[in-house]
C-alpha cells in the first residue's frame, strides 16, 4: 500500500543565523529527491499529501505549530509516513521521540529518516535510533549551556543581550549590547515615574500617559530599533517603573530572581551589575517607586484574600454574539445585595459599542443548565455528550503540555 507521506522540516533561530546546510529550501528539494527515488525502486512506495514547517522552532520539546498539526493528521489517518531528512529535526528531546513513537504505534503510523535509515521494528535499528536522539539532545543542551554561560559573561559586563531598544534609549550602531540616551524621550520615562509617584496608581498613570499623547515603544520586525506606537496599559506602566536600565544597572537572570540561588548554577544565578550607560532616572525616585509597587501588591493580596469567592459557571466559554470579545465573570454591589454579571473584557484604549455591555450571570447561567438538562433526558443525549467529551480529549498530549507550559509561562 502506497505510504501517505507529510514531509515535515524545521530550522531552528541559530539555524537560521548560520544558514547551514539544514536550510529549509535545501531540506525539501532532498526529501521530494529522496522519495522519487524510493518511487523508483518499489512502485507506488510513498506520495506527498501535506508539508508541514517550522521556521525558527528548536526541537527541545513539541510546542511548534506545524508539528502539531501533523500530529493531528496522523491521529485523523491524513498521514501514516512522516519523512525527515534527519533525527534531529524531529525531536531533540528523548520524552518526547518516546511519546511521538508511542502514538505513531497506536495509529498504525511510522517515521522515517533519509539521512539514519533504521528499522525500527527490530531491536537493534530502535536502539540506534534512540542512541542517534540521545545525542541529538546532549547536544541541544550543551549548547543551550554555552549560550547561557556567554549571555551571563555579557551581563556581567554591563551589556544587553538581545532585544529592542527602550523607551528612552537607542542602541549604540557600534555595539549594541550599549544604549545610547534619546534625549526626545527622557523626559517621557521621567513623566512616567512621576506620575506613579504621585497618583500609586498604575491604571492613572496609564490613563494620563494616553492622554497627553505619550506613546509606547514597541518591536519592529523589520527593523532591530523599536517603533513607537500603541497605548499605554497596566503591564505597560509596570515594565517601566521595574526596569533597573532606568538608572544605569543590569539585571542578570531576572527569570532566576525567586528561586533558591545556592541551588542554581554560578551562571543562572540573579545578579544586579551596573551597566555599560548612564541612568536616566533619579534612583532615590526609583527605589521609592519599588517599594510603593510591593505596598500595592501586598494590600491586593490581603484584599484578594479576605474576598468572598465567586463561582462563574460560564467563565472563559461564553463570548459577546456581536463582537466576539470574551466575557467574563464580574461582580457589582448595591445596596444591599450583590450582583453577578458576565461582562466584556476590557483594554485600555478600546471602547465597548455593543449594544449590551453586561449580561446578568443568572439569567444566562440558569438558560444553559435548562438546556443542558434536557439534552441528558433525551434518548442518547448521554451518549451525545460523551462522544463529544472522546471527540475533545482525543487531541494529540502534546497540545496539552504546550498548553500547560504557555499557561505557566504566562503566570
Amino acid at each position: 500500500m502506497s505510504h501517505r507521506i507529510g514531509i515535515y522540516v524545521r530550522v531552528s533561530t541559530d539555524e537560521q543565523a548560520q544558514v547551514v546546510d539544514g536550510s529549509i529550501d535545501s531540506q525539501q528539494h532532498r526529501l521530494k529527491f529522496f522519495i522519487e527515488f524510493k518511487n523508483e525502486q518499489e512502485k507506488n512506495w510513498g506520495k506527498v499529501v501535506d508539508t508541514y514547517i517550522d521556521d525558527g522552532y528548536s526541537a527541545k520539546d513539541t510546542n511548534r505549530p506545524a508539528y502539531q498539526r501533523m500530529m493531528r493528521d496522523i491521529q485523523s489517518g491524513k498521514v501514516n509516513l512522516i519523512l525527515v531528512t534527519d533525527f534531529s529535526r524531529l525531536s531533540r528531546s528523548i520524552a518526547d521521540f518516546s511519546m511521538l513513537l508511542k502514538d505513531l504505534e497506536a495509529r498504525k503510523a511510522k517515521f522515517f529518516s533519509a539521512k539514519e535509515q533504521f528499522d525500527t521494528s527490530t531491536p537493534v535499528g530502535e536502539m540506534m535510533v534512540y542512541n542517534m536522539i540521545n545525542l541529538a539532545q546532549f547536544e541541544r543542551k550543551q549548547t543551550s549551556e554555552r549560550v547561557s554561560i556567554n549571555f551571563h559573561s555579557r551581563g556581567l559586563r554591563g551589556l544587553m543581550n538581545g532585544g529592542i531598544s527602550m523607551l528612552g534609549f537607542e542602541k549604540d550602531p557600534t555595539n549594541t549590547g550599549r544604549l545610547l540616551v534619546n534625549k526626545d524621550e527622557v523626559s517621557h520615562v521621567q513623566k512616567i515615574f512621576k506620575e506613579y509617584l504621585r497618583s500609586s496608581s498604575l491604571q492613572s498613570t496609564a490613563n494620563i500617559l494616553n492622554d497627553k499623547g505619550i506613546r509606547r515603544k514597541l518591536a519592529n520586525k523589520k527593523k532591530e530599533q523599536g517603533k513607537v506606537g500603541e497605548k499605554w496599559t497596566v503591564k505597560a506602566v509596570r515594565n517601566v517603573l521595574t526596569n533597573f536600565a532606568y538608572i544605569g544597572k543590569r539585571e542578570i537572570n531576572r527569570g532566576h530572581k525567586n528561586e533558591d540561588q545556592e541551588s542554581l548554577k554560578p551562571w543562572q544565578r540573579y545578579q544586579i551589575v551596573v551597566a555599560s550607560w548612564k541612568g536616566i532616572v533619579d534612583e532615590d525616585d526609583f527605589y521609592c517607586v519599588q517599594n510603593l509597587l510591593e505596598e500595592n501588591r501586598q494590600k491586593e493580596r490581603t484584599r484578594l484574600k479576605g474576598a468572598k469567592n465567586r463561582f462563574y459557571l460560564l467563565s472563559g466559554i461564553i463570548q459577546c454574539g456581536e463582537c466576539g470579545r470574551a466575557l467574563i465573570g464580574q461582580t457589582s454591589h448595591g445596596r444591599s445585595n450583590t450582583h453577578r454579571y458576565y461582562g466584556h473584557k476590557r483594554e485600555v484604549g478600546e471602547d465597548i459599542t455593543c449594544k449590551y455591555a453586561r449580561f446578568r450571570a443568572d439569567e444566562i447561567e440558569g438558560v444553559v443548565v435548562n438546556h443542558l438538562d434536557e439534552i441528558l433526558h433525551q434518548a442518547g443525549g448521554l451518549g451525545r455528550v460523551a462522544a463529544n467529551i472522546s471527540k475533545i480529549m482525543s487531541y494529540q498530549n502534546g497540545d496539552g503540555l504546550a498548553e500547560r507550559d504557555r499557561v505557566q509561562k504566562e503566570l
